[in-house]
């Protein structure tokens, strides 16, 4: 080991240095290095009711990343030490969520149910009845559990503490780069993105298990506002969004007499630059499908301009937020696979409407559950065709059949689903969505 002075200790890694606001090239000046590295994860704030164990932990990590300006190798250091963090705090928010017992459920056998004092409890007691092939009940469910990462994962699942169809495949990847640090078998380096990256991750993780959401998280984001907008398009295939807000400022005595367009009053995630998340696809809008990026209600139209502005002053529409993970569609193949459907409006179809084959997906996005569907058309595709998670994508299968029992699959996860019958309205032009019968 070579013995370096505090003067070397303290000088700043060339190879950190490189890292800057515009990428890697340029190297900084250590001490905007030092400041510039540590706003990276200075708002990877942990919600209040975290446990202190995973609460000291992750500032420990936390800190000494800053330290990485010093010493390149530190960076990786934090990635690994993030990602052990994973399975601790999994740990700790089992604990509280058990508060002090768990019950089993062996087959063919009355439930057993153990009180326990620690982690270590716990790990014994799944082990044991492991072995007589008994099942965990979390909330009305029974699930493997053997008190390792895998259980762990699965009974935060089903117990509603952890949401979203892609978190899910991003902590699956955690998971395995977990399992590669704990038993490692070869080398890596982390970049200080890698790391704070890591970091992220790890604080919007935590802080879903403690029933908090990220405001424009990457994993487990907040509601998104929705903003009452007005969708307006003409003949020649032009379309734009404005909000209700911009259009009922404008006194309609400059408006240009014959206005070729048509508009419809929406609910809508609007699109602008910012935000990690926006619709790029609400020129798709279609009141039977499931085309936007994001659900879009409609409230009002088609009509004119003038129709449009006098609804919206007289009716005041207000926006609000909403959750777009976890969603169930219904996808429908009739000769040719159509977009997704929402269940209430599938639920009001009638008569030949509701021929073909139905198949019952949940996803956070329209285009995730049709891609799904579409893959599981091929068999050497890897796509899951019965009920569960999906091996090679973000969706979960949740039925397939009729019109009936696809409808009855999505009935079961959401409860008693009301008909809707919308008035058909779509927007004409659609790139991604171009077969809507």
């Amino acid at each position: 080991m070579e013995i370096r002075t505090l003067d070397e200790l303290r000088a700043a890694d060339n190879l950190s240095l490189a890292f800057n606001p515009y990428g890697f090239g340029s190297r900084m000046r250590p001490e905007d290095a030092a400041e510039f590295q540590q706003l990276q994860i200075a708002d990877c704030n942990l919600a209040e009711a975290v446990a202190p164990g995973t609460r000291d932990s992750f500032e420990r990590v936390r800190t000494v990343f800053a330290y990485g300006v010093l010493c390149y190798d530190v960076y990786t250091m934090v990635g690994d030490q993030a990602l052990l963090i994973f399975e601790q705090a999994l740990r700790d928010r089992f604990m509280e969520w058990c508060e002090g017992s768990i019950t089993f459920r062996p087959p063919q056998a009355p439930d057993v149910c153990f009180t326990v004092a620690s982690y270590e409890d716990v790990k014994k007691r799944a082990a044991s009845m492991t072995r007589q092939r008994a099942k965990l009940v979390v909330v009305d469910r029974a699930i493997d559990f053997n008190g390792m990462l895998h259980g762990l994962r699965l009974w935060a699942r089903t117990a509603g503490l952890l949401r979203g169809r892609r978190s899910r495949a991003v902590e699956d990847a955690l998971a395995k780069l977990r399992n590669h640090v704990a038993h490692p078998t070869g080398h890596h380096i982390d970049t200080p993105v890698d790391a704070a990256g890591t970091v992220r991750d790890l604080a919007e993780l935590i802080n879903q298990l403690w029933g908090q959401a990220t405001p424009n998280g990457r994993l487990y984001p907040a509601p998104l506002r929705r903003e009452v907008a007005v969708l307006s398009w003409n003949d020649a295939g032009r379309s734009r969004m404005e909000l209700a807000s911009a259009l009922t400022a404008f006194d309609l005595t400059e408006e240009p007499e014959g206005d070729e367009y048509q508009h419809v009053a929406v609910r809508a995630i609007p699109f602008g630059p910012g935000s990690r998340w926006e619709d790029a696809h609400w020129a798709e809008f279609d009141t039977r499908y499931e085309t936007t990026r994001f659900p879009t209600d409609y409230l009002w139209g088609p009509g004119s301009r003038k129709e449009a502005r006098a609804w919206l002053e007289r009716e005041r529409p207000e926006g609000d937020s909403i959750d777009f993970t976890d969603r169930v569609f219904l996808v429908q193949d009739h000769g040719r696979l159509l977009p997704p459907m929402r269940p209430a409006v599938a639920a009001g179809l009638h008569g030949h409407e509701r021929a073909g084959v139905w198949h019952a997906v949940r996803a956070d996005f329209p285009d995730d559950a049709f891609a799904h569907v579409r893959g599981s058309e091929e068999r050497n595709a890897g796509h899951t065709r019965r009920p569960g998670d999906c091996s090679a994508c973000t969706a979960e299968v949740l039925g397939s059949g009729t019109y009936d029992e696809a409808l009855h699959a999505a009935a079961a996860e959401l409860g008693p689903i009301q008909p809707v019958r919308l008035p058909s309205v779509r927007l004409p032009s659609s790139l991604f969505w171009p077969y809507r019968p």
